[in-house]
């Protein structure tokens, strides 16, 4: 047998005997009572809120939008106040995303050479939304490369022409690319390189001609209805999404809790079955969960000068084990949100007499002082989202963020740049500094990709947002 056959057989015979699990039936806990059952169902919820956010992507891409797994997406267009897909994107630069079905067999995800000026990343999320891998300038280098994603129990040793092999914790995964636009001019050359990005099944990469490896089983995806999200069904969607995760050795007693509420992989739920009061107890904890998961959404993470540090809500398993209201709180924030040190984002929702942003209310000013913006080895930039569905605002000018690509700014004379948060321009030069706000609630985000250390130790901190009456 050749050594490319070798490998395969190596691989995908593993692959056939891992992927056949058997998951035992859900049992009725006859000790459970109401109490122990909210508390239960609201600490399950918490827990499952990011992965349900999650599958609301991929059950858009995949059966609304019938947008083929294993393929990546482009937007050659920066995005605007239309796109509704994913909540708190950028408008800084061009997305490619893809689907990954890890289970027939494991992916190489391809890219090009990357200029070493030009900021890009692809990040992959499993279901649980940790980021447990990186592509690019931060991670691997700009240089061209072959990539491996695995599922839980492919396990993969060195191959000629793999520059690196990853391992999910789930059987689908959701990559984003993000590769730097400097302007609407340069839209045409970061879409030549998005379409180099190539996603190919690993034994195609190997070409083990004669080889046979069973394709993924088709699956009936679920409908995700956000009216059903934080009430008693959510059990069911989530039971279908466990069945494609490893449970890690970590969390198996908390889903031997979850169990007594009929959280079992790939299982109907048993709510149907408990009595009157126990299903009243597990739809308060699920209501109570959602109202948790809200309240830390408002003031998630730490504060530094008024603004909250949302990177605390996003990162590896590492980073984020145990953290599970701050892991939902940041996805119903903004999902995909990057590694602290991709990105280290602040976003504000409130001035400092902790008011809520409104742009019918009240006009804000932000000042950045000569040698204090942000400090960033890639880019900064300011978003404005229009609240509660932190999406990007319309605007006469178009603008949707304001950063160190915008063209036009004015400084001060002493070097500072004070830049003009409301719905109607402002008057003179400072509409060059204008970031146009809706009549309305909104929110702001301030992005730093590719952190410098001062960012990153806290020595250096945002300013104060002024609200202009006062």
């Amino acid at each position: 047998m050749g050594i490319v056959k070798k490998i395969f057989a190596k691989i995908f015979g593993a692959l056939i005997i891992s992927s056949t699990c058997i998951v035992s039936a859900p049992a009725i806990a006859s000790d459970l009572t109401p109490e122990m059952a909210k508390s239960i169902a609201e600490e399950a919820f918490i827990f499952g809120y990011p992965m349900l956010q999650n599958y609301k992507t991929i059950y858009k891409r995949t059966v609304i939008q019938k947008k083929p797994f294993n393929k990546f997406t482009h937007r050659h267009k920066l995005l605007d106040p239309s796109f509704n897909l994913i909540v708190g994107p950028n408008n800084d630069t061009l997305y490619s995303a893809v689907t990954l079905d890890l289970r027939a067999e494991p992916l190489v995800v391809s890219v090009p050479n990357i200029p070493k000026e030009r900021y890009y990343s692809i990040q992959f999320i499993d279901m649980y939304v940790h980021n447990f891998a990186y592509i690019g300038q931060r991670v691997t280098g700009s240089k061209a490369g072959n990539y491996v994603i695995a599922r839980p129990g492919q396990y993969i040793g060195s191959i000629e022409g793999i520059d690196r092999v990853y391992q999910s914790e789930s059987d689908f995964v959701f990559a984003i690319g993000r590769i730097l636009v400097t302007g609407p001019d340069d839209q045409e050359d970061v879409a030549k390189l998005q379409r180099e990005f190539k996603v190919t099944p690993l034994s195609q990469f190997l070409n083990a001609s004669g080889t046979s490896v069973r394709a993924a089983p088709e699956l009936n995806f679920p409908e995700y209805d956000a009216g059903q999200i934080a009430t008693p069904k959510f059990i069911d969607l989530f039971n279908f999404l466990l069945q494609f995760v490893t449970i890690h050795r970590s969390e198996k007693h908390l889903f031997k809790d979850f169990e007594k509420i009929g959280i079992v992989p790939g299982k109907p739920s048993d709510f149907d079955l408990f009595s009157v009061d126990i299903q009243q107890a597990i739809a308060d904890g699920i209501k109570i969960g959602y109202e948790r998961i809200a309240a830390e959404a408002k003031d998630i993470g730490i504060q530094v000068a008024g603004w909250n540090t949302t990177s605390v809500g996003f990162g590896s398993r590492k980073v984020m084990q145990g953290k599970y209201l701050q892991r939902a709180a940041a996805a119903m924030n903004a999902l995909y949100g990057n590694d602290r040190e991709e990105n280290n984002s602040f976003v504000r929702q409130v001035d400092k007499n902790r008011r809520s942003l409104d742009g019918n209310k009240a006009n804000y000013t932000l000042r950045f002082e000569k040698g204090a913006l942000p400090p960033s080895n890639a880019f900064w930039s300011l978003t404005m989202y229009r609240m509660p569905e932190v999406l990007l605002v319309e605007n006469a000018i178009s603008r949707y963020s304001i950063g160190d690509r915008t063209d036009g700014l004015i400084y001060g004379d002493d070097g500072s740049l004070t830049l003009y948060l409301q719905h109607a321009s402002p008057e003179g030069d400072k509409a060059a500094n204008w970031l146009p706000a809706p009549a309305g609630p909104f929110a702001i985000a301030l992005r730093t990709y590719l952190p410098q250390q001062s960012l990153l130790s806290g020595q250096w901190q945002p300013p104060e947002l002024i609200r202009v009456e006062d």
